[in-house]
């Protein structure tokens, strides 16, 4: 299939997005809470387009096999994931000790089924919680791409799981404990389920060539909207942003962003641009919080710099910017020199 460069562009933009995020509440230099919550939710919407626009062919022939699509969505998130999981061991067995809890948390990464227990306390890495619900969502794929495949029963299906999203979360977050209290058990399958599933029409549609064509320069203005307005919905409080007029806007806003990304033609250093996010994109989500955590609990102690909470607001901002270089450019040569080929292995032999 051909490479939707918008979604490649949109993806990095998000990856940015929960980096800066991380990085600026880590540093206690701003808390954008809608950024880091639809910065996730987006790649939700991505995925489930990417994967019906990619398999949804398959899945109309009659064709679509289960197993090999598992096993490549495997060998697509597992090689880096575990890799940083190797590196960040020795950390964890420090702060968690060498034990039995330990070993089964690992485990349960290493093969992503995490997201059936609590991702958001079980997983092995920052912001790893969305990929243990990503990969639940992996499983239940085949029959939510049936119900898109036919209209009506899309529709039905997908207030049905609103209902359930919407409650699932107003009855966490919005509860007396609010999100500090209720973070677990806000993270799981059900509270974006929603977000998946209407990414799944974004992708159908787009194979089957429904989607806007707008020129570049409306379209990107568009996605820079977009963006302004998920800042414009930052709450005070960590949750608010998911509740009352915010999280309709939210929720709108993600649709609205793939939507038009989905018809950007983009050409020249705009493309080259949308491919190097799009390439960097799962890296960089990952490897961030590795690097920063790395220096400032590790390198930085140990040449002296100290703390980074006490450098001032330059060093501070100087540092994000750092992370995120070098998070960028070792996502892009994972991607090249250690990702890729092992997906590239994965497809010849599963062949799909």
């Amino acid at each position: 299939m051909n490479r939707i460069l918008g979604w490649d562009l949109l993806r990095g933009l998000c990856a940015l997005a929960v980096g800066g995020y991380h990085l600026s509440m880590w540093l206690d230099l701003g808390y954008f809470y809608s950024f880091g919550s639809y910065g996730v939710y987006l790649f939700f919407v991505l995925s489930g387009a990417s994967l019906m626009y990619t398999y949804g062919g398959y899945l109309e022939e009659g064709s679509f096999s289960f197993k090999k699509f598992l096993l490549l969505r495997y060998f697509r998130l597992a090689p880096l994931y575990v890799l940083l999981m190797l590196l960040v061991l020795p950390w964890k067995i420090i702060k968690e000790g060498a034990t039995i809890a330990l070993l089964k948390k690992f485990f349960l990464n290493g093969f992503f089924v995490f997201g059936f227990f609590d991702p958001a306390a079980s997983s092995m890495l920052v912001g790893g919680w969305s990929l243990g619900i990503e990969t639940i969502y992996y499983l239940i794929f085949p029959a939510l791409g049936f119900c898109v495949l036919r209209t009506n029963w899309f529709f039905v299906v997908f207030f049905i799981l609103l209902v359930v999203q919407v409650w699932w979360v107003t009855s966490t977050i919005g509860s007396p404990g609010g999100y500090l209290g209720n973070d677990i058990e806000l993270h799981q399958p059900q509270a974006f389920v929603v977000y998946f599933f209407g990414g799944c029409l974004i992708g159908y549609l787009r194979r089957k060539e429904m989607f806007p064509s707008l020129p570049n320069r409306i379209g990107l203005a568009l996605v820079a909207f977009g963006f302004l307005a998920i800042a414009a919905i930052n709450p005070v409080n960590a949750g608010d942003e998911l509740l009352g007029v915010r999280g309709v806007v939210g929720f709108c806003v993600c649709f609205f962003l793939v939507w038009i990304a989905t018809g950007l033609r983009l050409k020249n250093r705009f493309a080259k641009a949308a491919e190097f996010l799009g390439d960097a994109t799962y890296g960089l989500y990952l490897i961030h919080p590795v690097i920063f955590f790395g220096m400032a609990w590790v390198i930085f102690p140990r040449i002296g710099w100290g703390d980074p909470l006490s450098w001032s607001l330059g060093s501070r901002l100087g540092l994000i910017l750092l992370v995120l270089a070098l998070a960028a450019a070792l996502a892009l040569l994972s991607d090249k020199y250690f990702e890729k080929p092992i997906r590239n292995r994965a497809k010849a032999v599963f062949g799909m």
